[in-house]
């Protein structure tokens, strides 16, 4: 995950003051979207409460990013005073991917403020063949820092000649 996701989401007010469900979806053509640059998160079902400042996103949760996909049973995202995303949490059949990385867990929360990725619940993250697995994955996504403990496990494939970095490509 990444800041894509931090963006407002202000327009979920908008959507909660209203109290009418939009029957027809038509009316967007007025307007020129450019979804190529934008975040996009589909669910079954969205539960929106400004009071409490929280947005549910409920099966069938796609998220998708012109860099990142990311599927999951349940997406709760935690606003602060000014509607901006402070915290992301994804629970339930989560798998992330970009690029050549994927990631799997049960649990996956990002903190926005410290740039901190948590993944728990058997995580595991392939880099083509590579694969690194633990009870809990923690990523800082400024400092490509990354602990997995415990029972930390990496299986490696280095390739013949080269001193490319395992999770990160360097």
């Amino acid at each position: 995950m990444k800041k894509w996701l931090i963006g407002s989401f202000g327009w979920l007010a908008v959507v909660g003051l209203m109290g009418a469900a939009v029957a027809d979806f038509d009316a967007v053509d007025e307007f020129e979207m450019d979804e190529s640059n934008a975040t996009i998160i589909t669910s079954t079902r969205l539960i929106f409460d400004q009071q409490k400042q929280w947005a549910v996103f409920e099966e069938n949760v796609r998220v998708q990013d012109q860099t990142l996909e990311m599927v999951a049973d349940r997406l709760t995202v935690y606003f602060d005073d000014q509607n901006q995303a402070k915290r992301i949490e994804a629970v339930g059949n989560v798998q992330i991917w970009e690029e050549e990385t994927r990631a799997w867990a049960g649990k996956a929360s990002y903190d926005v403020a410290t740039g901190v990725i948590v993944m728990e619940e058997q995580p595991r993250i392939r880099r083509g063949r590579d694969l690194l697995e633990g009870e809990t994955i923690t990523f800082w996504r400024d400092t490509q820092k990354l602990i997995c403990e415990p029972q930390a496990r990496l299986v490696f494939f280095p390739e013949e000649g080269t001193s490319q970095g395992w999770l990160f490509g360097e």
